[in-house]
C-alpha cells in the first residue's frame, strides 16, 4: 500500500515515489510554483484535459506537486478544478521539499531549480495570493515520467535565469510532442527494447499573458 498522502506530506519520499510508479502503466508528476501562478493555473488545466481525452486511456496516473505546502496544494485543487474537473489522480503539498530533494539528489532531476520567491522575481501581487511562505525554497516547474511500473523515460527542468526577468518562467513542455516521445519510449519498452529517457531540451508551449486572460487564468 503506497505511503499514506491525506497529509500532503511525504516522510520517506524514495518509497512513496517507488510504491506510486510501479502501479499505472505510465506515472506522471508535474511540479509547478504554486496556487499563486497563472502560468501554472493555464498548464495545469490544459495537461490535464489532455489527459482527459487522450493519456487517460493508456492507464496513466497523473500527479501534480507543490512546495508552497499542504494548504497551497489544495488551494489549488479546488480553485483550478484539478482532480475534480481535468482528471489529476492527486495535487501534493509539502513545504519541506522532501520530494524535491530527493529528485535531484538521485538526479532524477538534477537541475532542479530551487530559489526563494524573491530570486524568482515573484511580483507582490503575487506574493499576496500565496498561502504558504516556503520555508525550504520555492521549486520550479518540472516533470518526470515513468512507464512499465518504474522505467524512467522522461524529465524536464525548467531553466531559470534571473538576468532574463520573468519570461524564462512562462515555457512548458508542448503536451502532444511529450506524449509522443513518452508514447515512443513505452513502444520500445513494449517490445523489450532498453531506452534512455528523454531530457534536456524539449519543445515548448510559450504562454502568453493574452492567453491566460482569454482562458480567464486568473487567481482571485
Amino acid at each position: 500500500m503506497a505511503e499514506e498522502t491525506n497529509t500532503n506530506y511525504l516522510t520517506n519520499p524514495e518509497k512513496w515515489l517507488d510504491e506510486t510508479v510501479h502501479g499505472p502503466d505510465l506515472c506522471c508528476i508535474v511540479i509547478f510554483r504554486g496556487s499563486w501562478c497563472n502560468y501554472d493555473h493555464y498548464y495545469l488545466k490544459k495537461l490535464g484535459d489532455f489527459h482527459k481525452t487522450v493519456m487517460k486511456q493508456d492507464n496513466v496516473k497523473l500527479i501534480a506537486w507543490t512546495s508552497e505546502g499542504a494548504e497551497g496544494a489544495k488551494k489549488a485543487d479546488h480553485a483550478w478544478g484539478l482532480t475534480q474537473d481535468h482528471g489529476y489522480d492527486m495535487v501534493l503539498g509539502d513545504d519541506t521539499n522532501a520530494l524535491a530533494q530527493y529528485l535531484r539528489d538521485d538526479m532524477i532531476l538534477e537541475d532542479l531549480v530551487i530559489t526563494t520567491p524573491e530570486q524568482a522575481q515573484v511580483s507582490s501581487d503575487e506574493r499576496s495570493k500565496m498561502v504558504g511562505t516556503y520555508p525550504h525554497g520555492l521549486v520550479h516547474p518540472a516533470m518526470v515520467w515513468y512507464a512499465h511500473h518504474g522505467n524512467l523515460v522522461l524529465h524536464w527542468t525548467s531553466k531559470f535565469d534571473p538576468s532574463h526577468g520573468r519570461t524564462g518562467q512562462k515555457g512548458r513542455p508542448d503536451v502532444e510532442f511529450l506524449w509522443e516521445q513518452v508514447q515512443k519510449r513505452k513502444h520500445a519498452l513494449d517490445h523489450g527494447n532498453a531506452v534512455m529517457p528523454l531530457h534536456g531540451e524539449m519543445k515548448l508551449c510559450a504562454t502568453s499573458d493574452v492567453e491566460l486572460k482569454l482562458a480567464g487564468c486568473v487567481v482571485q
